[in-house]
């Protein structure tokens, strides 16, 4: 009878927990939520300094009308919060429902994230290759983490440094890195899986090296450019950046710099140089050579 209590007693216990961690998986959610709302009502702020004031009045009817979802939305907000807390001091199994409260934020989400989809977390690198190469965490792909031989099996050590070349690349690509340190890819996933790691990345360097997509930029073979997009490319975006933020006067180097939500911002001292001389020659614009021997650039309009 005793043995039974007891089980009785650890089943309960079990069951409590089971709820306390499907609340707390809800009030984490409900502050994902909060922090959402948080972005839209900033990037809302940040689009009105931005119309005309011609459009000023039909900028306050939206605004009020955004006001107005808002103060709704987190109208709700807080009356899920107050349930969820009521759940943390007595837990009733028949009132408690997950399933509506985990639809109700689905709802919220909706709202608060509206037609634009615009408030989203970022993707890390790695995050965005397992969308292009899902197979990367498949269990059945494990083998790809292994190179084959290259005699043995000539033609699977061709397949796999050419499907990891496109890994590679596209990795510096969604992490806007143009020189990659073997030292620091060592540690980065989906590289850092491998059984040799240090000499498989030097392998699938070679095949974009082979099709003209890299560079080593030492005889060491331990830092690799890599071009996911051509100077030409480059030079028409900094021309088209420079054009748009209406910049006649010299652009200095700095100033590219600065720009750190364009992916030209980074790119190395020497490609800088290489494209203003591309923008000259295309007449788009004329370099100028600055008192301390940096470079700079002035756009001719076209």
């Amino acid at each position: 009878m005793e043995r039974q209590r007891e089980k009785t007693k650890e089943e309960s216990e079990e069951v409590q927990k089971a709820k306390d961690n499907e609340i707390e998986l809800l009030r984490n959610e409900l502050l994902r939520l909060r922090e959402l709302k948080k972005q839209r009502e900033l990037k809302e702020r940040e689009e009105a300094t931005e119309k005309t004031v011609d459009a000023e009045q039909k900028e306050i009817d939206s605004e009020e009308k955004d006001r107005s979802n808002l103060s709704n939305i987190e109208s709700r907000l807080n009356e899920i919060d107050q349930f969820l807390l009521k759940q943390f001091e007595q837990i009733e199994t028949k009132t408690y429902d997950p399933e509506f409260i985990e639809t109700q934020l689905q709802v919220l989400e909706k709202e608060i994230v509206g037609e634009k989809g615009l408030i989203e977390k970022e993707l890390t690198a790695y995050e965005q290759l397992l969308n292009s190469y899902p197979w990367l965490e498949e269990e059945r792909m494990k083998f790809m983490y292994s190179m084959p031989n290259k005699k043995k099996q000539e033609s699977d050590y061709i397949s796999w440094r050419t499907e990891w070349s496109k890994v590679l690349f596209d990795y510096s690509r969604y992490a806007i890195l143009h020189i990659i340190y073997i030292r620091e890819l060592v540690s980065e996933q989906p590289f850092s899986n491998f059984t040799n790691r240090e000499l498989y990345i030097k392998e699938i360097a070679e095949e974009l090296i082979e099709q003209e997509m890299a560079q080593w930029l030492s005889k060491k073979k331990d830092s690799l450019r890599v071009y996911w997009k051509t100077l030409e490319v480059w030079a028409d975006e900094i021309y088209d950046w420079a054009y748009e933020e209406g910049k006649l006067e010299p652009v200095m180097i700095y100033e590219l710099r600065e720009a750190t939500s364009k992916d030209f911002s980074n790119l190395p001292m020497e490609d800088l140089e290489a494209i203003f001389k591309i923008l000259a020659k295309n007449r788009r614009a004329k370099v100028l050579k600055l008192d301390d021997g940096q470079l700079a650039f002035k756009i001719q309009l076209e």
